[in-house]
């Protein structure tokens, strides 16, 4: 009994030190080296190379060229008001100026009779740069009661810088009894109307000139 108890523990013993010179035998050796396969050697270079392609990139971020724009001549259109012609106004101002000096003939409030013919004349002074010339006119300028029978009249002579003119201008007065007034003004040959106004007042009195019609006696047979 005592011998296989015996046997037992020596077996065990084997055993153990059998396990204990395995473990220390293998650990002395060295492991096999795994063969290494060319495509995934070649798989990983690629890939390490665009990796550092990516991160070169994003280090360095490509620069974005800037465009200077060219200096470009911008040409700004003035443009005069319609219907004025701005060198005309201001050569007119400095050049065409004329001053009412008084009322020669017919002065304001002369009594006239009802469709009484008249003849007003005003003193008028040059007072511009430039000459008038003969075709320079008196002009109705569309105020107050109308031209009373009047038309546009030349002046009819030159006249200069400085020099005065009486400017004479043929009117009608009107048949119904009342106050009335023209106003006139200067005209160059352009059509353009420069300087003062000057005006003709008057007072109709009395009774407008009717025709009563007569009757022709009828002979009684």
């Amino acid at each position: 009994m005592k011998t296989g108890r015996k046997k037992i523990l020596w077996l065990s013993l084997l055993a153990i030190f059998a396990l204990v010179l395995t473990a220390c035998g293998g650990s002395s050796k060295e492991p096999t080296p795994t063969p290494l396969n060319p495509n995934l050697i070649a798989a990983q270079a690629i890939a390490t190379f665009s990796m550092g392609l990516t991160q070169t990139a994003f280090a360095q971020p490509s620069l974005t060229p800037s465009l200077t724009p060219v200096p470009t001549t911008t040409v700004q259109a003035t443009f005069s008001p319609l219907g004025t012609n701005t060198a005309s106004v201001a050569a007119t101002s400095a050049c065409d100026v004329s001053v009412f000096i008084t009322d020669v003939t017919i002065p304001d409030g002369t009594l006239m009779a009802p469709g009484q013919n008249f003849d007003k004349t005003w003193r008028i002074q040059n007072s511009g740069t430039c000459s008038w010339t003969a075709t320079y006119k008196a002009v109705f300028t569309g105020s107050g009661n109308g031209p009373m029978g009047a038309v546009s009249t030349p002046i009819g002579k030159v006249v200069g810088p400085g020099e005065s003119i009486d400017i004479t201008v043929e009117f009608v007065a009107p048949t119904a009894p009342g106050d009335y007034v023209s106003w006139w003004k200067l005209q160059n040959d352009a059509g353009t109307f420069f300087g003062t106004p000057f005006s003709v007042a008057i007072k109709v009195v009395g009774a407008g000139n009717t025709t009563t019609p007569t009757e022709t006696p009828t002979a009684t047979p």
